[in-house]
C-alpha cells in the first residue's frame, strides 16, 4: 500500500476543492479505517507533501499550514493548543504553520500557534510549542532550539 494514502489524500483534498459532494469525505474516512490517521479535508497542505509509512497515525488541525516539500513520518500530531491565538504572517492562527522542505521526526508533537521555518528538522518524539527558524533543528520534551543548520 505504499503511497496510497498521499495519493487518496491529494484526490479528496482536490475534490473538495471542486465542490464535489459526498466523494471526499468517503476518501479521508477510508483513509482513517487503512490507516489509523485523521487528516481533515480543510489544512493548507501543499501538494508535494509527503507522509511516510501511508501516513500511519498522523493527525492534524484543520486550519493548519504545511508547506512544499515537508515529509512527515509516522504518529505525528500537528495540533492546536487549548485555543491560544498568534499572529503569524500577518494572519491570526491558531494551529502551526509549517515551511518549506520541513522534515517532522516520527512521533513529534507540533501544538498551537507556531512557526516552523524552511528547512528545518524537528526529532523524533519532540514537543514543540515555540517556533523554529529557518534552517533550525529542535529536539527534546519540551522542544529547544539544539542547532541551526545548513541542510
Amino acid at each position: 500500500m505504499a503511497g496510497y494514502f498521499n495519493k487518496i489524500y491529494h484526490t479528496a483534498n482536490n475534490l473538495n476543492r471542486r465542490k464535489v459532494p459526498i466523494l471526499p469525505r468517503l476518501l479521508i474516512k477510508l483513509n482513517r479505517i487503512l490507516f489509523s490517521c485523521d487528516v481533515p479535508l480543510n489544512p493548507d497542505i501543499d501538494k508535494t507533501v509527503t507522509f511516510g509509512h501511508n501516513g500511519l497515525g498522523v493527525v492534524t488541525h484543520q486550519k493548519v499550514k504545511i508547506g512544499k516539500g515537508t515529509k512527515i513520518l509516522p504518529q505525528v500530531t500537528i495540533g492546536g493548543n487549548m485555543g491560544k491565538r498568534k499572529e503569524i504572517d500577518g494572519e491570526m492562527r491558531t494551529a502551526p504553520v509549517i515551511g518549506d522542505n520541513v522534515l517532522i521526526g516520527a512521533g513529534a508533537k507540533i501544538l498551537g500557534p507556531v512557526k516552523i521555518g524552511d528547512n528545518s528538522l524537528i526529532g523524533a518524539g519532540s514537543v514543540v510549542m515555540i517556533d523554529v527558524p529557518n534552517n533550525g533543528v529542535a529536539a527534546g520534551v519540551p522542544a529547544k532550539i539544539v542547532k541551526k543548520s545548513n541542510f
